[in-house]
């Protein structure tokens, strides 16, 4: 299987027919390299936008497809210049053996075997391979000398990408874009924790453009407002932006007229529809492709490979459950038990260690004082929680002496649980009590604080004020996902919850299974 290929094509409704014949041959990425048309008239500005437009149809694809624009643009004897070495050409009979020759040399970055290989275009296809899209006949041929636009960009997809190469396409000397810093992200953003650091996104968006156009002067920089560099920099003369925030562009364009600048064009890009037919997808997902449908699909994989843990034994194989409180946790650890796991609840194991007779009994009392117990003698576990949860150094006493009690119980349990290979720890303090390093890997529930809030009211009976004093008692999200190795979010249906537990646990099993 090559790294890296490159497919000629002459026509973007071939590509349908073309990619699921190379898909298999092709590891990482896929450039494709349409022939140049004759320059600019209507219809050909039309079926240059269209080209790009192809990339609705990679959703087959496991690889990150690139559209390079040096044909697009009209530049026949313009190197090809990629910035990975290619392994392999693809064409099919559309392409004549001048044209093939042309791309040959023309490819400064090949790897020394390169070889080039004929396809055979897949004449089962859909309608949408032969069917006109009209969506570009009012696209504008003029170009701009210098365009901007801005976005989040997280994990770079083909909405992204079109964006960028419409931009691109538009462009004959300087594109900005603007990414979103993280500190302007709030909780609307699903799952903002899984959000990439906004230098990696630069980087990315930088790489991309970079890629598919080298010819260009591209400034990628942070935003840390709606309107970053547009409201003030008098050279910027169009901007691209989705369909869903035109809105945007016209607030942009009243702030430059007060500023006593010149409007930009707004040129919007139609929002692409998901293909929710693949099986990665859910129904939780939105309608359009989108960053956050890609998070989503995140949750139950492995997000980061566990490191040995040579101070317990590899067998059970145990997993620290933890999160925020009212994460649903507990939802979680029962799927695992009919999945076949041993499940240990630290809450239950701590509880039973409040009981007369048993190790914490005295000693809770010796340091919170007789009142914390009901007429049975009995600790009671709600006055002594109202008063650790508003008084941290109370809370860090309490912690002192129960933690290693019931590390030492869980510690009892798991060596004398017998016919489980894996053992599942749920615990809230995993973190906070430095239990992590007892577990093999940590999987993590998060839902938003808002939420949080909401689901603790009504399960404890409490006021909001006192629900948001024990989640500030708490590790943030962000604190959480860090220490991930599998990340769960029961924010949506039962029914997506069991898909995220169902899909960790498969891979659980096979990563067992090849250690041993």
């Amino acid at each position: 299987m090559a790294n890296t290929g490159l497919l000629i094509c002459s026509n973007p409704f071939r590509l349908l027919r073309i990619f699921p014949q190379i898909q298999r041959d092709v590891q990482s990425t896929l450039y494709v390299h349409f022939f140049p048309l004759p320059m600019p008239d209507k219809k050909t500005v039309r079926h240059r936008f269209m080209m790009i437009d192809a990339y609705k149809n990679l959703s087959p694809m496991n690889v990150d497809v690139r559209i390079l624009l040096c044909g697009l643009k009209g530049t026949p004897n313009s190197q090809i210049t990629t910035k990975r070495p290619v392994d392999v050409i693809f064409y099919d009979d559309h392409i004549k053996s001048e044209q093939l020759h042309h791309v040959m040399s023309s490819l400064s970055n090949k790897s020394p075997n390169c070889k080039t290989v004929f396809v055979q275009p897949n004449e089962a296809y859909s309608p949408n391979d032969t069917k006109e899209n009209n969506q570009y006949d009012e696209m504008e041929t003029e170009l701009y000398e210098s365009v901007v636009l801005g976005g989040t960009f997280d994990r770079l997809h083909k909405g992204h990408k079109i964006l960028l190469s419409t931009a691109a396409l538009k462009c004959t000397k300087k594109l900005t874009v603007g990414v979103t810093d993280i500190s302007m992200l709030d909780d609307t953003k699903k799952l903002k924790e899984l959000i990439e650091p906004c230098n990696t996104r630069i980087r990315n968006v930088e790489g991309f453009l970079k890629d598919i156009d080298p010819t260009l002067e591209y400034e990628v920089l942070p935003i840390y407002d709606i309107y970053g560099p547009t409201i003030h920099d008098r050279t910027f003369q169009m901007i691209i932006l989705s369909e869903e925030t035109v809105k945007g562009g016209e607030l942009i364009n009243e702030k430059r007229i007060q500023n006593k600048l010149e409007p930009l064009d707004i040129i919007p890009v139609p929002l692409l529809e998901e293909d929710k037919s693949t099986s990665d997808c859910c129904e939780e997902e939105e309608q359009k492709i989108s960053s956050s449908n890609y998070r989503m699909r995140l949750l139950g994989t492995l997000l980061k490979p566990p490191q040995p843990n040579p101070n317990i034994p590899s067998c059970p194989y145990i997993i620290g459950l933890t999160g925020g409180i009212a994460s649903g946790k507990s939802s979680i650890a029962n799927y695992l038990k009919d999945l076949g796991a041993f499940v240990i609840n630290a809450d239950t194991v701590a509880h039973r260690l409040y009981d007369i007779n048993q190790p914490a009994y005295q000693e809770v009392i010796d340091v919170f004082g007789p009142s914390i117990l009901t007429t049975n003698n009995e600790v009671d576990r709600k006055k002594l929680g109202d008063i650790v949860f508003n008084d941290k150094a109370k809370l860090e006493q309490l912690n002192t002496i129960i933690w290693p009690l019931i590390l030492q119980r869980i510690k009892s349990i798991v060596q004398s649980t017998k016919g489980h290979n894996i053992v599942v720890l749920e615990a809230a303090v995993l973190l906070r009590a430095n239990w992590q390093y007892h577990c093999h890997e940590i999987w993590v529930s998060i839902i938003p604080k808002k939420e949080a809030n909401t689901r603790l009211q009504k399960r404890n009976n409490l006021s909001e004020k006192q629900a948001e004093e024990r989640i500030k008692s708490q590790p943030s999200n962000d604190e959480y996902v860090k220490n991930a190795n599998v990340l769960f979010s029961t924010l949506w249906s039962c029914n997506f919850t069991h898909i995220q537990v169902k899909r960790a646990w498969n891979s659980l099993l096979n990563r067992i299974s090849s250690n041993h």
